[in-house]
């Protein structure tokens, strides 16, 4: 609701069933007034029918263009927040995160925010549709036509009410399912491109039981959706059939409101059946929309990088050799007593020099960090990794932060670009802390 072209989408939805509403009173009128004969009458009436449901194509329409409005501007608004919330903490900084983060904005969110914008402004529609409808209904029928079909409403409002927790059941497990079959395409593609006969066969295997699990969750829902719309709509077309074959009911004005309004009867069973799906779908969509908030939380966290053991990580001046240890070096880049030189960082494999990049990086914000796998300018794919890469750096090198961390910036160039890029660094150096972890030695 914060959404400016969502309140306009949701207010000319009002408008819309507010003119439906007139001009269906209007139509009835024009049948109940037959049969008094007078046809100036009964065409004045047909006239105003014609310009009321005219006016209420023109503002669906209107308000169906509101809709995608709010629903990109939502998106772009929560991609945004998703990403500060994400990227706040360097304990999220994971390239599995990364992935995740991704194909979750690129594919349930979009897909989710869409879907929730047109709901919510179909929800009130069909609302306001089937309440005007009824007060229609009772000033040109009677009152007993609009009992009978309020009735099937309070069914459906039962049902839902009844099958509540299992819908929101249904809705984290597809979403949750939905982002399993997502990730392992990408899976697919490596085992199918570069692995062997076997890998390739077990991925589209697996791509071929997370997606046919998603799908059966979607089936299920869906026969519980129909079903809970079906039952209401059956048993109001009974009561209705019933009431208008009661002797004293009906009269002949009213038989003539009633044949004026089938088609507009026959829209508001239609409503009925859609205000069941809807009640359904409200805690599906409001299960899905938490679990947009509530994501980014729900990521891996790196629990150990407030607390990690900086014995095993080696830290010298590159020129000089001097060591200086992991948390002094961190003390003197808090406190700015250091703002120039290149400092290399060595260990084992698995001793946390990423890790201690990533404190680094936590604590100094204006900072750059560059990983093998990140991405900070859209580069030219006929490229090869090493080039990538260097002119990556380069980029980054143009203007620098007061620290940059590099992270086996080394990996896959040749020796050529390796002595060239060390004279960049020793340059950037001049100006700037270098922190790096190399490949080789």
């Amino acid at each position: 609701m914060k959404d400016r072209s969502f309140v306009l989408a949701i207010l000319l939805a009002i408008a819309q069933q507010a003119l439906l509403a007139f001009s269906t009173y209007f139509i009835a009128m024009a049948g109940a007034t037959l049969s008094d004969g007078d046809l100036t009458l009964v065409l004045r009436y047909i006239s105003f029918f014609f310009g009321f449901a005219l006016s209420a194509y023109i503002v669906s329409s209107l308000s169906s263009i509101y809709v995608t409005k709010a629903s990109n501007s939502i998106w772009l608004k929560y991609t945004k927040s998703a990403l500060r919330e994400a990227s706040s903490d360097m304990q999220y900084a994971s390239e599995k995160n990364k992935k995740s983060l991704v194909q979750w904005v690129s594919g349930e969110a979009g897909s989710t925010i869409t879907h929730a914008c047109g709901f919510y402004v179909g929800l009130v529609s069909t609302c306001l549709n089937i309440i005007m409808t009824l007060a229609v209904f009772y000033l040109s029928i009677g009152l007993e036509i609009t009992i009978a079909i309020s009735i099937s409403l309070l069914i459906s409002a039962t049902l839902v009410a009844f099958l509540k927790n299992r819908i929101k059941k249904i809705a984290g497990d597809m979403q949750q399912k939905r982002l399993d079959a997502l990730l392992s395409i990408e899976l697919t593609w490596d085992s199918a491109t570069l692995g062997s006969l076997r890998m390739k066969s077990e991925s589209f295997e697996s791509l071929d039981t997370k997606t046919r699990s998603y799908f059966g969750e979607v089936d299920r829902y869906v026969l519980l959706e129909q079903a809970i719309a079906c039952l209401p709509i059956a048993l109001a077309t009974i009561v209705v059939a019933a009431t208008i074959h009661t002797a004293g009911i009906i009269t002949a004005a009213s038989v003539g409101a009633l044949v004026a309004m089938l088609p507009r009867s026959l829209q508001v069973f239609g409503s009925i059946h859609s205000l069941s799906i809807y009640f359904s779908q409200f805690l599906l969509v409001r299960a899905k929309m938490k679990n947009l908030h509530s994501f980014v939380s729900k990521l891996d966290k790196h629990d150990r990088l407030s607390s990690m053991n900086l014995d095993h990580i080696k830290i010298e001046e590159h020129h000089s050799s001097y060591a200086v240890k992991p948390c002094e070096l961190l003390d003197q880049l808090k406190n700015g007593s250091i703002t120039v030189g290149r400092y290399l960082l060595s260990g084992s494999n698995g001793s946390g020099k990423s890790s201690y990049l990533k404190k680094i990086k936590a604590a100094a914000k204006d900072s750059i960090l560059m990983t093998p796998e990140a991405q900070f300018i859209n580069l030219d794919n006929n490229l090869s990794t090493g080039e990538l890469r260097l002119l990556q750096i380069e980029k980054a090198l143009c203007s620098p932060p007061p620290i940059v961390m590099l992270d086996e910036w080394d990996a896959n160039l040749d020796l050529d670009n390796v002595s060239r890029f060390n004279a960049i660094l020793d340059s950037a150096a001049k100006k700037i802390v270098v922190i790096e972890s190399r490949h080789k030695r």
